[in-house]
Formats: C-alpha cells, sequence, structure tokens
C-alpha cells in the first residue's frame, strides 16, 4: 500500500511554502496566524481557517457492511458521478454511513481570492473547487461533521479541505448542515489549496492510515462551473 502524507488545512493555508512531511495520519492544527487571509473590505481576519483534526478517531476504518448499508470495497477506483457508500468514525461517539459522489472538479485562478488578503505562498498555490453531493445513509446525525473527502496532487500529499470564518460564496467549504439525519442529502462544495502550484491528481475517501482509499478521477474543468 502506497504510503501518502496528509497536510492539513492550516498547513496548506497559512505555510504552502512548507514542503511539511507530516506523519500519514489525520491530524489538525490550532490556533491563527497573522498571515490569515482577511477580507478586504473590512479588515478582519475571516479567511480560511485551520482544518479539523479527526486524530482522536478510532484508527479502524468500517468494512462490509454497517447499519444495513453494503459498503463500497476500500481501493475502489471511481468516476465522476459515481457513488461509493461508505463508513468513518467521525468522532468517538458516531458512526458515519454516506453515499458520496463527486461530480465536478474545477481548478481556479487565485484571483477567486481577491477580497482576501494573501501571503506570498498562498498566492503560489493553485485553488481547487470540488462538488460534491452526500446523503446520510446511517444512524447518525452527522451534523456539523466535515465531509472526509482529501485532495491526492502529484506529490502523493492528501490535502484537508480549507474552511472559512466568514461566508465564501463561491464555494462555502463547510462541514454538513445541522440536523444533517438519516436520508438527509446535502450539496457541498469543497475549497483546497495546492501548494507550489500542485495538480490534482484524485480526490479521496480515506480517514485512517490502514484504510485502502477510495479515489475518484475525472476531467479537470478551468474555471467554475456554470448555474
Amino acid at each position: 500500500m502506497t504510503r501518502r502524507t496528509f497536510l492539513p488545512a492550516c498547513v496548506a493555508i497559512l505555510a504552502l511554502a512548507l514542503a511539511l512531511a507530516l506523519a500519514l495520519g489525520l491530524a489538525g492544527c490550532g490556533g491563527s496566524d497573522s498571515s490569515t487571509p482577511t477580507d478586504a473590505s473590512t479588515g478582519r481576519s475571516t479567511g480560511p481557517s485551520t482544518g479539523t483534526s479527526t486524530s482522536s478517531s478510532p484508527t479502524t476504518t468500517p468494512t462490509g457492511t454497517v447499519d444495513g448499508v453494503e459498503l463500497t470495497p476500500p481501493g475502489t477506483h471511481l468516476k465522476l458521478g459515481e457513488t461509493a457508500r461508505v463508513s468513518w468514525h467521525p468522532d468517538q461517539k458516531r458512526i458515519g454511513v454516506i453515499a458520496v459522489t463527486v461530480e465536478g472538479l474545477f481548478k481556479m485562478p487565485i484571483g477567486a481570492f481577491s477580497a482576501w488578503r494573501l501571503d506570498r505562498d498562498t498566492r503560489r498555490s493553485t485553488p481547487y473547487f470540488v462538488h460534491a453531493t452526500v446523503r446520510n445513509l446511517g444512524k447518525s446525525n452527522l451534523s456539523g461533521v466535515p465531509v472526509p473527502l482529501y485532495l491526492l496532487d502529484e506529490r502523493e500529499t492528501l490535502l484537508q479541505a480549507s474552511t472559512f470564518r466568514a461566508k465564501f460564496t463561491p464555494c462555502p467549504s463547510r462541514t454538513l448542515p445541522p440536523k444533517f439525519k438519516t436520508g438527509d442529502k446535502a450539496e457541498v462544495c469543497l475549497v483546497y489549496f495546492a501548494p507550489q502550484h500542485g495538480k490534482l491528481v484524485a480526490i479521496s475517501f480515506r480517514p485512517s492510515e490502514d484504510f485502502e482509499a477510495i479515489n475518484w478521477t475525472g476531467q479537470v474543468v478551468t474555471g467554475q462551473k456554470k448555474h
């Protein structure tokens, strides 16, 4: 099994120049940094925030059948528009079971963040918007849970989606909505910053080190999709 590096969103946003070889695991970063992007209209620090750590979750990811749902086998390769049924531990008390479909991959110009004050290293990154749909198939309420998808770049690094302290309308990049119960469905857009003009290779579901990733691949379109 290929060993890949996880790069949390806080590293991707605040120190993109650091080729930080994190030990494989979903470790997040805490606190804030003076280089955090700010809203150009207010000057307040409202920009992309640190990622959510899942390092306290159990290391074993469920496979087989969970809550009566037959899961997609680990290591499955999917195309855009295809659906995986997956399970993981968002925390010690819940087991998430979702159907997730990655629907679109969009390479964005750094100018899409012209309202934010970006540091030099962030300006040298490549932003991507990833559109997906998520349906809760399990018994747990997944309110406020991060969508467990990562961007895999050409350096075999798994990048965590960024989050924003203020509303970012083009691609909100937020957690699952409140009261996300059995049968609920959400359309999500996630923002990733690939360091050093990195290239998106795949979108991966890999919530723990022992899990062989489920990957989506497909055409990366330049620019946001039209509604």
